[in-house]
């Protein structure tokens, strides 16, 4: 462990929440935006909002999970927290489940959506079909993400 002062602590602490808020609010305001979509009943529409919200998980909301990483590590290395509090696991396996399921799934089908929204028709049944699937991962994903906000509020084990 590392001795840091308060203020150190503090600002690593907010980079950290910030990234957090970035990242879960984007991950929430994108699975409210797309059920509002999805209930429009407009295929082109719901094609052109997740095309966006792949955008959104390139630009911001992989860069935010990044963040939280790094910071949450930091955090741990300098502090008097240990890696192997319970909560500190429960929180690494959280996030690696969900970066995981980003970089492994998420992320790949909106780039080969991406493509094949090029060719087809927005209203095709392979691309409704697999936006839908896209969001119920995402859905997932975002019921992960707020059980490791719960985790880091709760701090169980500690």
């Amino acid at each position: 462990m590392l001795a840091i002062s308060t203020g150190y602590y503090d600002t690593l602490k907010f980079f950290h929440i910030l990234a957090a808020t970035t990242w879960v609010g984007s991950a929430i305001y994108a699975q409210v935006l797309a059920t509002k979509v999805m209930g429009e009943g407009d295929p082109a529409r719901l094609a052109a909002t997740a095309k966006d919200i792949g955008d959104l998980g390139k630009r911001l909301i992989t860069p935010a999970a990044i963040a939280v990483l790094v910071s949450g590590i930091w955090i741990v290395a300098a502090s008097s927290w240990n890696f192997t509090d319970t909560w500190v696991l429960l929180g690494l396996g959280g996030i690696a489940i969900t970066i995981a399921t980003g970089a492994g799934f998420l992320g790949p089908e909106s780039e080969r959506l991406g493509k094949l929204g090029a060719e087809r028709d927005p209203s095709d049944p392979e691309i409704q079909r697999r936006i839908r699937r896209i969001l119920a991962v995402s859905r997932v994903d975002l019921v992960v993400l707020i059980l490791v906000v719960a985790d880091m509020v709760f701090k169980p084990g500690s």
